[in-house]
């Protein structure tokens, strides 16, 4: 094949144009420091290249998305520590204004200053972040409480503003004024003990809360302690056993007329309303068994000296220790033991006929004439035991006028216990609450153990509607009469029977609405059914003002626990934000991660080893001019190339 000089020009030409584009192409990489500088440098590269973009730019949106999310919960922080803050100062003002020692236009200008906290939260609760409201769920251009003068009502909704954090991962980032300001920290009545009166028709399996009383064995006894074998045996689970109080009561007062006791010793009602009543009568006898603490009324003997003189004009001069005795046995033991080992054997102590006090017997004959005397001055015993003075033949005490000492014990079981009479009784006492159980049939009026509510009416208010429980309404006579009174109120709440079975709640079934309930024209019936307050934080301050207002002491005292629960509450929903908080750090830092990760990966596949690069320029550079040297020796120029 013929090469002709126009193939050669062309094949040097089209070499020294490659070699420039090469060197141009490592000229190129190394300005912009770039491997990559269009798709055909690295077709597979340039892929890798395009999913590393994607992604970092998903993360760029990720981290603005936690950065604003940390702006909403540090905001959030700001707002709760302030609700926190207020509700310290409204408890310290109700502290201070819960004693006597402040009157009523004082009270009147604290009522001013809480309400000026309430105000101080509805501000908060309408704080906007970048022209939107924080406490308003979804609904962020709407202000979140509409105030009236006896509630709130919460207008926004319960939208949850999630924020894309991470891949296929949301976090909420707000908190409503509902959840914030009104959701319920107590139920109220849900701690209430209406002490229903205990009546001779109350069963007595309703007694201690529904735990009853324990019939299996049903016996326990009641003993005279003065008098030796005077006891009554009641049994109540004999046929047909006892099922109420009244009943209950019959059995043990037949018992105790069958043992003679009937005089000085009965049961019945409890004048608290509450209970039994043992009523006790002194007999005014002894016996042998008697405690020397009993007599004289109960005022007992004094024994720290405890010794008596006997004497008589034959040369008698006995001195007799009683100081360790206990009952009026160890007296006459005592005294007859003595009286033997001094010679003096017929000479003995007793019971007097009456068993009203001591006897001393001479039986010698004749009588040895003697005396009984107190041992000293200053000991007071042959006094206190009645015998003072000169014996004779015989020398009958005085009266020693025992108190009454009845002991009420268990043969079995816990019969008695259960009925709260068990123990020692001395005089007319009543025994332990049996705390009967609410019923839903118990009435009304035997409520506060039979002394009824101080009042007629209460109202309930949610939000600013309100509702008014007269209890002097005809058609309430029993509990289920009030409870379907408050349940068929125009107010969305629920009123139960409590978990104890003691009193009523009633619960607030509108998340929206304050919840309060509050006594008409000086009454005390919420007071004394344990339903007077709020369930949230709003109607507390609410509540407060009003007690303030109306120089409501009790109001005001019974408002401080809710202050603490309201500070509780804040501080949770506080705590929950910051789990929040600390979930968008530990994100805000793995997207960090992330982020380097794959600018790390971007680099390896765009940018270029500049020290290859420099390497190669140099090359490329020495090879670009060797293909011009060339180029100039192989095309030489011609005189047809100078005539052109």
């Amino acid at each position: 094949m013929r090469v002709t000089n126009s193939m050669v020009n062309s094949q040097v030409v089209f070499n020294v144009q490659r070699s420039l584009q090469r060197f141009m192409d490592v000229q190129t990489e190394m300005s912009s420091g770039r491997r990559i500088n269009k798709p055909s440098d690295d077709p597979v590269g340039i892929l890798r290249d395009l999913d590393y973009r994607s992604e970092m730019s998903k993360l760029t949106q990720f981290q603005a998305n936690v950065s604003q999310g940390q702006t909403w919960l540090t905001t959030y922080d700001g707002i709760l520590s302030d609700v926190k803050n207020l509700l310290s100062e409204a408890k310290d003002v109700a502290i201070s204004m819960s004693n006597d020692t402040y009157d009523f236009s004082q009270r009147n200008a604290a009522a001013n200053e809480v309400q000026a906290i309430f105000d101080r939260m509805v501000q908060l609760s309408d704080t906007k972040l970048g022209g939107r409201q924080m406490f308003s769920g979804f609904r962020t251009k709407l202000q979140p409480f509409q105030v009236g003068s006896n509630g709130v009502t919460y207008l926004g909704d319960n939208g949850k503003i999630k924020y894309e954090i991470d891949a296929k991962m949301h976090q909420a980032i707000n908190v409503t004024a509902a959840e914030v300001f009104l959701q319920p920290f107590t139920t109220l009545g849900e701690d209430a003990d209406l002490n229903v009166s205990v009546t001779n028709q109350t069963l007595l399996s309703d007694l201690n809360a529904s735990s009853g009383v324990d019939l299996t064995a049903g016996t326990f006894t009641i003993s005279d302690q003065n008098l030796i074998g005077v006891s009554a045996t009641v049994d109540l689970n004999a046929a047909p056993p006892a099922t109420t109080v009244g009943e209950a009561i019959t059995r043990i007062n037949d018992a105790l007329t069958a043992a003679g006791m009937n005089t000085t010793i009965s049961v019945s009602l409890g004048d608290d309303g509450n209970n039994f009543k043992v009523e006790t009568t002194a007999s005014g006898e002894i016996s042998t068994a008697t405690k020397l603490s009993t007599l004289h009324e109960g005022q007992g003997i004094d024994l720290s000296l405890g010794s008596v003189r006997v004497t008589g004009g034959a040369g008698i001069d006995v001195v007799v220790d009683l100081s360790t005795a206990d009952t009026v046995d160890d007296v006459i033991t005592l005294f007859n033991a003595k009286m033997v080992s001094e010679g003096l054997n017929n000479v003995t102590m007793g019971v007097n006929a009456t068993n009203t006090g001591f006897v001393i017997d001479d039986a010698s004959g004749p009588p040895l004439g003697l005396n009984i005397e107190n041992a000293s001055s200053d000991d007071l015993t042959a006094v206190g035991l009645g015998l003072n003075g000169y014996i004779g033949a015989q020398l009958v005490g005085d009266d020693l006028d025992p108190q009454a000492s009845f002991v009420i014990d268990e043969i079995a079981g816990t019969t008695a216990a259960d009925l709260g009479i068990v123990g020692t009784y001395n005089h007319t006492q009543g025994g332990t609450d049996l705390d009967p159980m609410l019923a839903l049939t118990s009435n009304i009026a035997d409520m506060r153990n039979g002394l009824g509510f101080d009042g007629d009416s209460f109202v309930m208010w949610q939000g600013d509607l309100s509702s008014t429980v007269d209890l002097t309404d005809p058609a309430i006579i029993t509990i289920q009469d009030l409870l379907d009174k408050i349940n068929n109120s125009a107010l969305d709440v629920t009123s139960e029977l409590n978990s104890s079975g003691r009193g009523i709640q009633i619960v607030n079934n509108d998340a929206n609405r304050s919840f309060t309930i509050r006594e008409v024209d000086g009454g005390r019936i919420a007071k004394q059914m344990d339903l007077f307050g709020s369930s949230d934080i709003m109607g507390s301050l609410l509540v407060l003002v009003d007690a303030l207002r109306n120089d409501d002491q009790e109001g005001i005292n019974r408002m401080l626990f809710n202050f603490d629960e309201g500070m509780t509450l804040s501080l949770k929903t506080r705590a929950n934000l910051g789990s929040n908080a600390l979930r968008l750090e530990s994100t805000a830092s793995h997207l960090l991660d992330k982020e380097l990760s794959y600018t790390r990966l971007l680099s390896e596949v765009e940018d270029a080893d500049l020290t290859k690069v420099i390497t190669d320029l140099a090359a490329k550079e020495n090879s670009y001019q060797a293909a011009l040297l060339a180029a100039g020796k192989i095309i030489q120029p011609s005189l047809l190339d100078f005539l052109r």
